[in-house]
């Protein structure tokens, strides 16, 4: 894994990897048959075990905490997020480059985000929706543009390494997001 984060897939030859693990490369295509069987190895998982889990965990998570808001309710989820992303750094930065090359890994990634929205995240952005905090918009416009300003802090620090600051990062993004999703009469409202 470390090697396909650092250097790439393309760029990882089974010899590399056959060094890393101190084995023959005979070894690595007995076990895995082919380098794409390691790289499924390893984005597989990640993909239907570890993303659900951590959505279920923090569905759990918020579901204890009270945010009578959604702009708490966004800084707790954002925060977790971008801690989760740093923390699994390595399998993001694999994903991230592979996803361009594999129209197949687009597929899983999508079905996974139609889990997270009818998942109770789901009902707890309804919900502010329901209380006028939210603009009417589909969940999955305002999912997709919350994760997509996430994203924008995240990709240089997953990609090319370094340190977030992440309650700064958090509340920024917070921020920005909530100029676009609050209600236009809460905006007109509050000048």
């Amino acid at each position: 894994m470390e090697l396909f984060s650092q250097k790439g897939f393309d760029r990882t030859s089974t010899r590399d990897i056959a060094d890393r693990a101190a084995v023959s490369e005979g070894t690595v295509y007995k076990q895995f048959k082919t380098k794409d069987g390691i790289l499924k190895a390893i984005l597989e998982p990640f993909i239907h075990q570890v993303l659900p889990k951590a959505v279920t965990e923090f569905i759990v998570d918020m579901s204890q905490s009270t945010t009578p808001t959604i702009d708490e309710f966004l800084e707790i989820a954002v925060k977790n997020r971008m801690q989760f992303a740093l923390d699994n750094r390595q399998q993001l930065r694999i994903l991230l480059q592979e996803i361009t090359r594999d129209a197949n890994l687009v597929s899983l990634i999508s079905k996974e985000a139609v889990n997270i929205i009818n998942s109770p995240l789901g009902n707890f952005i309804r919900k502010y929706q329901e209380d006028g905090q939210l603009v009417d918009w589909p969940l999955q416009r305002i999912i997709q543009y919350i994760f997509g300003t996430v994203l924008t802090y995240l990709l240089p620090k997953v990609l090319a390494g370094g340190e977030l600051d992440i309650d700064k990062a958090s509340k920024e993004t917070v921020e920005f997001v909530m100029g676009g999703l609050k209600r236009l009469n809460d905006l007109v409202l509050t000048k």
